[in-house]
């Protein structure tokens, strides 16, 4: 009967030792990911402020704080212009994995229109993107990232934030 016995405390330990092991796993993985987590949808938090200049027909976009964006997790950062009169749309890519990254606060990137050669140098591009039509009130800019946070199953894209022209600090 001893030999039965001890065979079942074995078990008894060895199930223990199993169940346990598996709840520090689990802790350790709720630990690393964070509570309240959804990495179907994760998306880095950083905000984003606007400025815009009339006389050289520029919107420039700040990073305002929040989480920098780095290699590894972003793919790409880019800004999409819509014009608010016709619901013409440019992408302007701020920033990828090969050039531009990290973006963290304090980083700008400015916008012109066309119909201003802010350094009189003939050549009417003068910022770090163009768009093909007139800014002014009500167009948008979004700071669109694409990339993957470390966990989350697959690659995102997310509007981050939007700046309105004529509500430039949001």
């Amino acid at each position: 009967m001893s030999v039965r016995s001890d065979a079942r405390g074995a078990v008894t330990v060895e199930r223990i030792a199993v169940w346990g092991a598996t709840a520090l796993v689990v802790a350790a993985l709720a630990a690393l990911v964070g509570p309240g987590a959804d990495l179907a949808t994760a998306a880095p938090t950083a905000d984003f402020e606007g400025s815009y200049d009339d006389a050289t027909g520029t919107v420039t976009v700040s990073h305002a704080g929040g989480d920098r964006l780095a290699a590894g997790t972003t793919q790409s950062v880019a800004l999409v212009v819509t014009d608010a009169d016709n619901g013409t749309t440019t992408r302007l890519p701020w920033a990828n994995e090969s050039s531009g990254l990290p973006i963290a606060e304090g980083d700008t990137f400015t916008v012109d229109d066309p119909r201003v050669d802010a350094d009189d140098d003939g050549n009417y591009l003068d910022a770090d993107g163009s768009v093909g039509f007139y800014l002014d009130t009500g167009d948008t800019v979004e700071v669109v990232w694409t990339g993957r946070l470390t966990g989350a199953p697959e690659t995102r894209t997310e509007t981050l934030d939007t700046v309105t022209i004529g509500n430039e600090t949001n």
